[in-house]
């Protein structure tokens, strides 16, 4: 229960931020379809939020079972089947179509679909937010995961991470100062498409399990918070050769357990090997 209700709002803001990221930037080729307004009601209402919890949810199963996966060499059919394939479904259709032309499933690869794994390094500014208590501190992370280029031009990653989202001084009126100490388990999947440049823009979804460890530097008091929330995010990256990739990221996180409901933001910039 607990778990549910943590992601009901996060959820929501994740959604209206991927419908407006992805509504110019990632399209689908021409579809002969002419659905009827009532399929498409029906679509933008029912079946494209559906896809889309599929999608995050396939994204739980992906980075969960990634080392036995990478292991047996099937972790780009897992990340295929169980994440790209819905979020096309959410994000690449036309309204109330039933068929996607370029869909990922259906390209060989070498033959309009390239897989690659990569190793993930990121880091930057954190800016914390607890109910008007600010804070601000070095945060970085690394990361493991599947990368999907089609040919229409979009992309695709599937990741799983470990964050350490800053150990940051927080002032709470002249008399408490705290020092926050927050890290993060993550799984999530960006998505965007090739633009102008050679440049990737990229929109990116994801949940993570965070703990935040207070202390109070006046007297050493401590205070322990943990939960599960969504974060979303938005990039622009780049392939310097053909086996390094640089970008920069925004990434908005929630966290919230009871009383303590926090905000951080982090601006980074992240360089990937692929392998």
């Amino acid at each position: 229960m607990r778990f549910m209700t943590a992601m009901k709002k996060p959820l929501l803001a994740s959604v209206a931020a991927a419908s407006l990221l992805t509504s110019g930037m990632v399209t689908a080729e021409v579809i002969d379809e002419k659905p009827s307004a009532g399929a498409m009601v029906v679509d933008a209402v029912f079946v494209r939020p559906l896809y889309f919890i599929l999608s995050q949810a396939g994204s739980l199963v992906y980075g969960a079972t990634l080392p036995f996966t990478l292991l047996g060499e099937n972790a780009d059919e897992t990340a295929e089947t169980l994440v790209v394939t819905p979020l096309q479904g959410a994000f690449v259709r036309c309204l109330g179509c039933s068929d996607i032309e370029g869909s990922v499933s259906a390209l060989e690869e070498g033959a309009g679909k390239t897989i690659r794994h990569f190793v993930e390094v990121a880091a930057g500014q954190a800016n914390f937010d607890q109910n008007g208590d600010t804070g601000d501190g070095v945060s970085g992370g690394v990361y493991v995961g599947t990368h999907f280029s089609l040919s229409d031009t979009s992309r695709f990653d599937v990741l799983l991470g470990y964050r350490s989202l800053g150990t940051l001084d927080i002032e709470e009126g002249e008399a408490n100062e705290y020092e926050a100490k927050t890290n993060s388990l993550q799984i999530a999947s960006r998505f965007g498409k090739k633009i102008f440049w050679d440049l990737e823009l990229m929109g990116k979804l994801g949940m993570h399990s965070w703990d935040v460890d207070l202390e109070r530097k006046a007297d050493g008091a401590k205070s322990d918070f943990s939960g599960y929330d969504f974060f979303y995010g938005l990039g622009v990256e780049r392939f310097i050769t053909d086996d390094i990739r640089v970008g920069v990221e925004y990434t908005r996180y929630s966290i919230e357990d009871g009383n303590f409901d926090a905000k951080i933001d982090t601006m980074d910039l992240n360089a990937s090997y692929m392998f």
